[in-house]
Parts: C-alpha cells; sequence; structure tokens
C-alpha cells in the first residue's frame, strides 16, 4: 500500500513537471514542433 502512494506521487510529480515544462515552452513563444513547418500539422502555427 504505501508503495502505491510513493509510486503515486513521484509520477503525479514528473507529470506536473512536463506540464509545467510545456506550458514556459508555449508561454516564450516556443514551439513543440521544432520549428519546422514541414512536419507541423498545423496546429502550432495560426
Amino acid at each position: 500500500m504505501a508503495a502505491t502512494v510513493i509510486i503515486s506521487a513521484v509520477l503525479v510529480g514528473v507529470v506536473g513537471l512536463i506540464v509545467r515544462s510545456i506550458y514556459k515552452d508555449k508561454k516564450n513563444g516556443k514551439s513543440s514542433c521544432g520549428g519546422g513547418c514541414g512536419g507541423c500539422s498545423g496546429s502550432c502555427h495560426t
């Protein structure tokens, strides 16, 4: 039981850091498609 709680807390922390990184990148104008439009589906450029 304790192991499940610890593993869940670690996973929630990692996901939180990933979301925070994505948010900061988006706020700073960085694109997730690498800046090239060749492989981009159009969702990162308006």
